[in-house]
């Protein structure tokens, strides 16, 4: 599958039961992306979902289990769950490189983005 622009990237911890996410400060310039792929092997099919960007400073809830939210221009994708958190790495330096690989074993579906008169509703 090729690769999809991300518009923004939203984190929250593991086990916080809201539907907030904190929203990651996202560098303009910066290329950022999201690749889902699928493999197979001896235990059968899982997918992997990769998405890569450059944030404008570090966000310590990165650092922890947690669950993420891609917002691309069509809908978005929820990555991590409860009982399976994300891992993300972060490389610091003058900006953070945010880079995550999470396997699963379904193929993961977006959920499609509602119109709505309120900008920043889903």
């Amino acid at each position: 599958m090729k690769q999809k622009f991300i518009s923004r990237i939203g984190v929250k911890a593991w086990n916080d039961p809201s539907d907030f996410f904190m929203e990651l400060p996202l560098s303009k310039v910066s290329p950022r992306s999201i690749e889902i792929s699928s493999k197979e092997d001896n235990n059968g099919r899982y997918w992997t979902t990769k998405v890569s960007a450059t944030l404008l400073g570090d966000v310590i809830l990165l650092h922890e289990p947690c669950i993420i939210k891609v917002r691309l221009t069509t809908g978005y994708y929820i990555l991590g769950t409860e009982d399976l958190p994300c891992h993300p790495t972060v490389k610091e330096d003058e900006l953070c490189e945010f880079s995550l690989e999470y396997k699963t074993k379904y193929r993961p579906c977006p959920v499609k983005k509602v119109l709505s008169i309120a900008p920043d509703c889903d």
